[in-house]
């Protein structure tokens, strides 16, 4: 056997040994990703779930234009003042996401309603819990945009939560917003 073809076995083995299972167009919309918002990323040879990252230090940040929301009755009426929220990396891209707008005190349900304002970044998906935003393709990534807009009736604070994957070995859960208070009627 030539030594191209040793070095093409080797190399063609450790690309495999490295790769890691993952979503490149999104979270699926499974329990995992949706209630507890972890990527559902596996180690093809270990077949054990790719682990968090630890610690308080996350190199990235979630921004919103102001620090209320406009509260309403209608669908009609939510959609006349949206926020404008971003997700930024701190000196570093990433790849993947997944945001939800949750109540502060706890809970898992997902309130009002998401709008990408960058093409091909993000998409809407449905979950068990509401409505969820995601990655549409793992490229790299510095900032990803998009407008929400709340729930009729809704009154209670609210702030984004996100996990984001800086590459499919490296996650960060937990990435927290401002909370924003409703104010209007």
């Amino acid at each position: 056997m030539s030594r191209f073809c040793v070095y093409l076995v080797v190399f063609c083995a450790m690309c495999c040994r490295f790769s890691v299972l993952s979503y490149p167009q999104g979270a699926p919309v499974r329990t995992e990703s949706c209630v507890n918002l972890q990527p559902v990323h596996t180690d093809p040879l270990s077949n054990q779930p790719v682990q968090n990252q630890k610690g308080t230090t996350k190199p990235y940040r979630i921004l919103v234009s102001q620090q209320q929301y406009q509260t309403c009755t209608t669908t009609q009426q939510c959609g006349l003042q949206p926020l404008q929220v971003s997700i930024q990396g701190q000196g570093g891209l990433f790849r993947g996401f997944i945001v939800q707008a949750r109540t502060p005190s706890g809970g898992s349900r997902s309130w009002g309603q998401f709008f990408p304002l960058q093409t091909g970044d993000s998409k809407v998906i449905q979950c068990q819990n509401g409505l969820t935003l995601t990655h549409t393709a793992n490229n790299d990534k510095n900032i990803v945009r998009f407008a929400w807009i709340p729930e009729p009736g809704m009154r209670d604070q609210v702030q984004f939560v996100a996990t984001v994957v800086q590459n499919l070995r490296t996650i960060y859960p937990g990435v927290y917003s401002a909370q924003l208070r409703p104010v209007g009627d």
